[in-house]
């Protein structure tokens, strides 16, 4: 049985007990956290810490921690904490350990954060991140018209190169599903701004991303999206049919689409014929065999955390894949299997693994609970970074799911109603 609980009660009284700059500063850094999605990972961090600084400041930090144990979503986070921390005592000494419990800390933190904003500075955040991603694709639409100067600060953004591009556009699809998800909900008048922005954002994604992550998730953020505001099966399908004619649409328009999805049939071929890893597709494969078979091995703390980086290596070596020596130690040193759940498992076994998948299943539940707009981003939000979770590392990459995760926090703290079991 299901009862609720005020998401912010301190809400009402907060102007009259706090200084007038204490009273804004969150909500500020919120926006401007939002805001600088699209920023390389330093700036990220900065916000982090200055989330951190002002959420120490503030003087209802008392009323805040208590919204914040009432939160369904405490108990997966600490056992995920303390799972991994017993892991580490049990398991070997490795040279990432220090890494990755500091990677899994800091999941932790975002989301603890996140989810001691009131609503409306959570619904700054979310503002944030949709004027952001609106001025990223002014400059991505700039760059290819006029060309920009190559600044660090937007080099990832509009040239496509590295981790952190992918980052930027998986970022951006979701962006362009919560306008959906505000367009679905908003007046006559409002809806159709809405509407623009999610086109928009999602012909740059479209157009513009080389990431298959990110045009996989312009597919299923809307679909989500749609899922959770009609929920019958035929204003699904019509919003199915709708999704395909543009997937279609987009594959005709993109060649960046096309050529990116027909080079999965060529690495299925190489890995499936010739036996061959060397690919995008088949690396990935290969990753989540040998990360699955480490967590049958030890089911019940795993390998130790930190142990991926000196198994893979050795793995890849075995796979004698004749490659030219730089292109080898490329594939050699990747220090994740592109799956955060299998990494989780391998790492702490099975426990790890499913405290992982609790913590997803909240996260979406609770989205679907709350049949209004914050629950929708929630729920659209949550079903995307769990897809991206099983082929890529939201959870340990900083540059790809830090900022991610204290939006998914916010648009929780947004509920008007919090469900708790």
């Amino acid at each position: 049985m299901s009862t609720t609980v005020e998401s912010n009660p301190m809400a009402p009284a907060q102007g009259a007990q706090s200084p007038a700059y204490r009273t804004r500063l969150i909500r500020f850094v919120a926006l401007s956290w939002g805001f600088c999605a699209f920023f390389p990972v330093g700036v990220m961090y900065l916000h982090l810490l200055l989330m951190s600084l002002a959420m120490v400041m503030t003087p209802d930090l008392a009323d805040r921690v208590r919204v914040l144990r009432a939160s369904p979503l405490v108990p997966p986070l600490l056992l995920m904490l303390t799972w991994t921390l017993l892991a580490a005592l049990v398991g070997g000494m490795f040279p990432d350990l220090p890494t990755r419990l500091f990677h899994v800390f800091r999941v932790v933190l975002v989301l603890c954060l996140a989810l001691m904003l009131t609503r409306e500075e959570a619904r700054h955040a979310l503002l944030g991140l949709l004027v952001g991603a609106l001025f990223a694709s002014a400059l991505v639409a700039a760059h290819h018209a006029w060309g920009l100067p190559d600044w660090a600060i937007w080099r990832s953004l509009v040239a496509p190169h590295n981790n952190f591009s992918s980052g930027n556009m998986m970022t951006m699809a979701i962006a362009a599903g919560v306008a959906l998800c505000l367009a679905f909900r908003l007046g006559a008048g409002n809806r159709w701004l809405a509407l623009a922005a999610a086109i928009v954002l999602g012909s740059t994604v479209a157009l513009h991303a080389v990431s298959r992550n990110a045009q996989v998730l312009l597919l299923l953020a809307p679909m989500a999206a749609i899922v959770c505001r009609f929920r019958s099966w035929r204003d699904v399908l019509a919003g199915s049919v709708l999704l395909a004619a543009l997937v279609v649409l987009a594959w005709q328009l993109s060649p960046t689409i096309e050529r990116r999805f027909a080079e999965i049939t060529s690495n299925l071929h190489t890995m499936i014929v010739e036996s061959r890893y060397n690919t995008s597709i088949g690396v990935r494969w290969r990753m989540d065999e040998e990360a699955f078979a480490a967590m049958m091995e030890q089911p019940v703390f795993g390998q130790g955390v930190g142990s991926w980086a000196p198994r893979w290596t050795r793995v890849w070596a075995q796979l004698d894949q004749q490659l030219p020596l730089d292109e080898s130690n490329r594939f050699a040193e990747i220090n994740n299997p592109h799956n955060d759940f299998l990494l989780a498992g391998m790492e702490t076994g099975v426990p790890g693994m499913l405290i992982v998948l609790w913590l997803f299943w909240r996260l979406i539940r609770i989205g679907w609970q709350q049949r209004n707009t914050a629950g929708s981003i929630t729920f659209m939000m949550a079903v995307s970074i769990a897809a991206s979770t099983m082929v890529n590392a939201p959870l340990r990459d900083a540059a790809l799911g830090m900022t991610l995760l204290w939006l998914l926090g916010a648009s929780v703290a947004a509920h008007p109603e919090k469900p708790i079991d």
